[in-house]
């Protein structure tokens, strides 16, 4: 399925200094998948080498017919992703 990376998510990626495949490969081969029910946009989660590190990587998307389009894509810790389902903001996509 084609991955288009919006303007927003360019810039991010600049920013942070994050290959410009993470999206692809995180969105095509997630180890985790969320729905963000405060945007309503999917998050695949995979961990990735970030800054010398391995980290949880997310990355925020929305399901086109055309196919899918990265929105954003950020660097995380397993208690900021273990706070958001607590808090429910994100819920586990089986739970949808």
């Amino acid at each position: 399925m084609k991955i288009v990376l919006i303007p927003h998510l360019k810039i991010r990626l600049k920013e942070r200094k994050i290959s410009q495949e993470y999206p692809k490969i995180i969105i095509e081969n997630s180890e985790e998948e969320y729905k963000d029910l405060d945007t309503g946009y999917n998050i695949a989660v995979r961990s990735m080498e970030y800054n010398g590190k391995l980290r949880p990587m997310v990355v925020a998307y929305a399901i086109m017919e055309s196919g899918m389009q990265a929105v954003t894509v950020y660097p995380t810790s397993r208690k900021d992703i273990e706070s958001k389902l607590k808090r429910g903001r994100w819920i586990k996509n089986e739970e949808i």
